[in-house]
């Protein structure tokens, strides 16, 4: 012992690991000048912007996603469209006391009328009809699983992907995705800093108070998915616990990442088998809106729709545990080099370095991933 109550002093050398950059695992991945954030903060890929169940046919939806206003609205006959909210002919808000007329959105000011496609269909008090040289930017949108996607590209470029098929939701075993978990949560993030959580089950045990650690079984980033497996210990050593009734279990965790917006997580059938989709859309350069729902395979004999038993339980347990993390999001600084251990520092600085291809420069470039010199869809970027 040192000082009376002080235990030893210690330093390093420089021979130390600790002390030796090049021994050191962040300087190894991230290099002397680290990986910075985009200074752009809109990413390119599909990204959740409502709820289906918000529309209605016939229903208009402002919204503010990308920086941008935008408004969404249901065509009588069911469609869904993603364009910029102002109307060509003043810049009227659509989202504020638009209609919809058949297929079209009406501008409340003077009744101009706009296709989903962006174009102009009427001016209803002029002898030339409509304008065929206008346009509103719209985006690319489809509905999926319950949600109501829409496909940002910095330069309008189409979708190089489409969103994944999830096995679970296409047979009647499973409880509805909605409405029963539905949570939609505004959060002073960057939507990066979410999909972060994939190559970090190390927080598990401080943040959700986990009586294990939790640990990487693999971690692989391709194209635009990122697939990572996490092993953790559920029951704390006890004999039995409502969630593990036969006692502990070794449990592997998949994550799923498409891009940076649209996230699947899979917890096995050793805890009660069950599928999360999470949207993290950037609102604007300070918050992202983070939609959250789950499904959980349904109970022996139970043929409803509303769950029930252990999986009713396991639902309600995981809606609380994500809200865990919302308090480090939104309070935490991008470290461009931060300081990590040997077991994070690899998977830490491949998800960054793959999160940079969807961010974009100023201008289109041919060496954009995603896409050909010629600016279409890269079919090989398409099959990643």
């Amino acid at each position: 012992m040192g000082r009376a109550g002080y235990g030893e002093l210690v330093t390093h050398t420089i021979s130390d690991p600790a002390s030796d950059p090049a021994g050191d695992p962040s300087e190894r991945e991230f290099g002397q000048a680290g990986i910075a954030l985009s200074t752009y903060r809109f990413p390119t890929g599909w990204f959740i912007v409502a709820f289906g169940s918000d529309l209605a046919a016939g229903a208009v939806k402002r919204a503010h996603y990308f920086g941008e206003e935008l408004v969404i609205f249901r065509t009588e006959s069911g469609q869904v469209h993603v364009m910029d909210a102002y109307c060509q002919h003043l810049g009227a808000n659509l989202g504020v006391g638009g209609t919809v007329e058949g297929d079209n959105i009406v501008c409340p000011w003077h009744g101009w009328r706009w296709r989903g496609d962006g174009t102009n269909a009427l001016i209803p008090y002029s002898k030339i009809g409509c304008k065929n040289n206008v346009r509103i930017r719209t985006y690319p949108t489809v509905e999926w699983y319950g949600f109501i996607l829409a496909w940002h590209e910095r330069h309008g470029r189409a979708p190089y992907w489409q969103p994944p098929v999830l096995p679970e939701l296409e047979t009647n075993e499973y409880y509805p995705l909605h409405p029963h978990t539905q949570m939609l949560n505004r959060v002073k993030v960057h939507p990066q800093m979410i999909i972060e959580n994939a190559a970090d089950p190390y927080h598990v045990q401080y943040v959700h108070k986990a009586a294990n650690p939790a640990t990487t079984a693999s971690f692989e980033v391709s194209g635009y998915h990122l697939h990572a497996t996490v092993n953790a210990h559920f029951g704390g050593g006890r004999a039995s616990t409502w969630l593990t009734p036969n006692g502990p279990v070794d449990a592997k965790i998949i994550y799923d990442n498409y891009s940076l917006g649209l996230g699947v997580v899979r917890f096995p059938s050793e805890l009660v088998a069950t599928v999360q989709v999470t949207g993290q859309t950037p609102v604007d350069e300070d918050y992202t809106d983070y939609f959250y729902t789950q499904a959980s395979v349904r109970e022996p004999g139970d043929t409803g729709d509303v769950p029930t038993g252990r999986a009713a339980k396991f639902l309600a347990l995981q809606q609380e545990v994500i809200k865990q993390d919302f308090f480090t999001w939104e309070n935490m600084k991008y470290l461009e080099k931060p300081n990590l251990a040997p077991e994070e520092a690899h998977d830490y600085a491949a998800l960054r370095r793959w999160a940079h291809r969807f961010y974009p420069g100023t201008e289109a470039s041919p060496s954009d991933f995603g896409y050909t010199a010629a600016g279409e869809p890269d079919p090989a970027a398409a099959k990643a």
